[in-house]
């Protein structure tokens, strides 16, 4: 039997009053495509510049499964004291697209020697199409009004989050969506639908030396929370070895476990990969994730705020 999303959006649609859906592209290596667009806060980090290129196929195999890919740019601003940086995406899955274009800032306040708190906020607008008459349902003889035209919609975000990090630690806290400004359009929004609802996001990660080695291990946690789904968390365990690679395992509660590794091409490029492995029951459709991301960095001379990165190649976090 050949499995069609196609009919499982169909369903999604009918009971769409009752139902809520991701509205934020989901990453396993978040922190190397841009932490930012997760939580403000962290953009432009350290004394590097960085702009990095990514794309994730989700459920490989399956007929109009999730795609997404983008572009981010982040830099340090007044030595090292701000930071800015942009998420340009777009997210597609089944006749449904997702296009976002999002400007980061963040201020850093120095609390003592070491330990920065970072306060960003994040403005932009989301793009919304669904495609209705792509869709295929059971019955395609039978004619629904529903699928009769194709629906778009513009949405100005705003959101904000908080950072709290030292060399070796690290803390975030976000919600991505504070508010939004919706203009007229065939869509019906209100506090409780999945496109404006507020996700709330926590990240944490420290880094360990192994004793007598040229190892570290950073373990780190990453937190979901959205009133109309169960709290999602995500555990990761990377061993890293100096600046030139790094490899270990994540596993996302309800979903799926993950194999991640960065390895540094040069001192300015870094090559990452992730491959999720589907342990839920949804395995028996759809295959496993491939995630690819390239990170191209740059130091900013002068910038007194300490680094959170050890290495000059590889960003931790």
């Amino acid at each position: 039997m050949k499995h069609n999303i196609y009919t499982i959006l169909f369903i999604y649609f009918m009971l769409i009053t009752n139902m809520f859906s991701q509205q934020d592209p989901m990453f396993t290596k978040y922190m190397f495509i841009s932490d930012m667009m997760v939580n403000p806060a962290s953009t432009g980090r350290g004394d590097k510049t960085k702009t990095a290129i990514f794309y994730r196929n989700q459920w490989n195999g399956v007929l109009g499964a999730p795609t997404t890919a983008g572009l981010s740019y982040e830099m340090p601003l007044s030595d090292g004291s701000a930071g800015i940086g942009l998420n340009l995406y777009q997210d597609k899955i089944g006749f449904e697209t997702h296009s976002g274009f999002y400007v980061n800032y963040a201020y850093r306040l120095q609390l003592q020697k070491g330990i920065t708190l970072s306060l960003g906020i994040k403005g932009g607008i989301s793009f919304y199409q669904a495609n209705l008459t792509d869709a295929l349902t059971p019955e395609p003889q039978n004619f629904d009004p529903i699928f009769a035209s194709n629906n778009k919609v513009v949405v100005p975000k705003t959101g904000a989050g908080i950072f709290l990090a030292s060399s070796r630690t690290y803390f975030g806290f976000s919600v991505p969506v504070l508010a939004a400004l919706i203009p007229n359009s065939n869509f019906v929004f209100n506090d409780d639908n999945a496109y404006l609802s507020r996700h709330f996001y926590a990240t944490g990660g420290h880094i360990f030396d192994i004793p007598g080695t040229d190892l570290q291990l950073k373990p780190s946690i990453f937190l979901k929370y959205h009133k109309a789904a169960p709290l999602q968390l995500d555990f990761s365990a990377q061993l890293w070895y100096k600046d030139l690679f790094s490899f270990g395992l994540s596993y996302r509660t309800g979903d799926a476990i993950s194999a991640i590794t960065d390895i540094a091409i040069s001192k300015q490029f870094v090559f990452s990969y992730a491959y999720d492995y589907t342990n839920s029951e949804f395995r028996n459709i759809g295959q496993g994730a491939h995630e690819f991301i390239i990170t191209y960095l740059w130091a900013k001379k002068n910038v007194k705020v300490p680094s959170i990165h050890k290495f000059s190649t590889l960003p931790r976090f």
